[in-house]
């Protein structure tokens, strides 16, 4: 038998469904930029030195199954880029609503217990704010040419991602994302091609009931009346 720290706790409390199985994600690492001033789309490893930056996310959720969550994501980020004489350099702030899906839990669910690993997908819909400027060298002097004004427009987040369960509260998660960004302007260099992003992520979630009714059940010698106790 699975140890008893790894046993679900929506099972093993009385705790209401809307208060319980709730979740809190931070995650950290690169967006890798794919637009018209990108240079290594076939190259990772000149990709994410060069045409990569510092992003991170946080999320809060709620799994409704043991295999499906809902959740609502924060991801914020700096892009830059590289192209013959220009540069460009642009920030983003992305707000999505994201169903997830652990694959694991999905085809092996059995007995109430959750796997020490666990593999999953997600999909979301949202906007993205950015503000983005190019700039192009003259005489080793760069000279301003493009737009910084914020700009929102609508995306798509779709990735993969592997879990490990330390305890039944917290988990270790590393995810791969692709975000379908509906401009080709958030490099501020237009071309008839959409831009999009890679984003490689290490995170951590916190797994927890808002409240949390535990016991058991007892039942009076009266059959009028249903009482709780050891709450």
């Amino acid at each position: 038998m699975r140890p008893q720290s790894h046993q679900r706790w929506s099972r093993a409390n009385k705790t209401p469904s809307l208060y319980r199985d709730w979740m809190l994600s931070l995650n950290a690492g690169t967006a890798l930029y794919y637009g018209g001033m990108s240079n290594y789309d076939l190259d990772p490893l000149k990709k994410i030195p060069k045409e990569s930056n510092l992003s991170y996310s946080m999320s809060v959720g709620k799994w409704v199954k043991p295999y499906l969550a809902v959740r609502a994501n924060l991801q914020m980020g700096n892009l830059h880029a590289v192209k013959s004489t220009r540069e460009m350099n642009a920030n983003f702030n992305e707000y999505s609503a994201q169903v997830m899906i652990n694959l694991t839990d999905f085809f092996h669910y059995v007995s109430g217990y959750q796997k020490d690993f666990y593999s999953y997908v997600f999909v979301g819909y949202g906007f993205i704010d950015f503000s983005s400027a190019v700039y192009y060298s003259v005489s080793d002097t760069w000279v301003y040419e493009g737009q910084d004004k914020m700009s929102r427009e609508w995306v798509i987040p779709a990735g993969i991602g592997l879990g490990y369960n330390v305890t039944q509260n917290f988990t270790f998660t590393f995810d791969a994302s692709y975000h379908y960004a509906h401009t080709d302007k958030l490099d501020a260099y237009p071309n008839q091609s959409k831009d999009f992003l890679l984003y490689l992520a290490l995170g951590m979630n916190y797994n927890f009931n808002i409240k949390e009714f535990k016991g058991y059940i007892v039942r009076p010698k009266s059959k009028r009346s249903l009482k709780w106790a050891k709450f």
